[in-house]
């Protein structure tokens, strides 16, 4: 005599008990959560915006919540400004020119410029959106502020080479210079220009600290046109 069926029984269910639960994911520490956020903005604000992208959307990305989203961070503009923490943290890595001051010209924008471009390349998506956020960042003045404190000892730097009989102008070829540097990651690699003129950044600044080198030398000799 065949016995009354009981129904179907999930695989792996224990003879009358109940299905077993699946393992909880493994909790992440706060530090950990909170740099997911981070990195899930960098991604999302760079190619979205900060505008097209939603809380939601960051939350997904990092994985978490909604409501958890807003203990690590209390709004999304916390999350841009502590993009630009991030930003600023790297640039700041940048080499010291006050141990250098003792090389040519040439060799210390081309040892600046150098390092410029690799710390650009390497945070181009805050870079990113660092230029096109800038209108949500019009009271964080930050990042802008270390590249004037950067442009000025530098400046100062370039006008101690060319002497003091020289018309101090190193602050205006320090911003020329640096200037020159972010147009060319912005153009190559955030506008595409690589795509149609592929150039060797290392080649690049050399020509450009060079360049820059010889309008110093110009301008001592006097040589450069009033």
């Amino acid at each position: 005599m065949t016995p009354p069926a009981t129904g179907h029984t999930p695989a792996g269910t224990p003879p009358g008990g109940r299905p077993p639960r699946p393992p909880r994911r493994p909790r992440r520490p706060s530090a950990a959560r909170r740099a997911d956020v981070l990195t899930a903005a960098r991604q999302l604000f760079a190619e979205r915006g900060f505008h097209a992208t939603s809380t939601r959307e960051l939350a997904q990305a990092a994985d978490i919540n909604d409501a958890l989203l807003y203990r690590y961070f209390p709004s999304k503009d916390a999350i841009l400004t502590a993009l630009v923490n991030e930003a600023i943290a790297a640039f700041q890595h940048l080499p010291d020119t006050r141990p250098a001051s003792d090389l040519p010209a040439a060799e210390l924008l081309e040892l600046i410029g150098t390092a410029f471009v690799r710390t650009a390349t390497e945070q181009l998506d805050l870079l990113t959106i660092l230029v096109s956020e800038h209108h949500a960042l019009t009271d964080d003045h930050r990042f802008a502020e270390f590249i004037h404190h950067a442009a000025v000892n530098l400046g100062h730097l370039l006008d101690r080479m060319t002497g003091p009989d020289v018309h101090a102008s190193g602050y205006l070829t320090a911003r020329a210079y640096m200037g020159s540097l972010i147009a060319f990651v912005i153009a190559q690699d955030v506008l595409g220009l690589s795509a149609i003129q592929p150039l060797d950044p290392a080649e690049y600044v050399h020509h450009l600290a060079t360049l820059t080198a010889r309008g110093l030398s110009a301008k001592v000799a006097g040589e450069e046109p009033a």
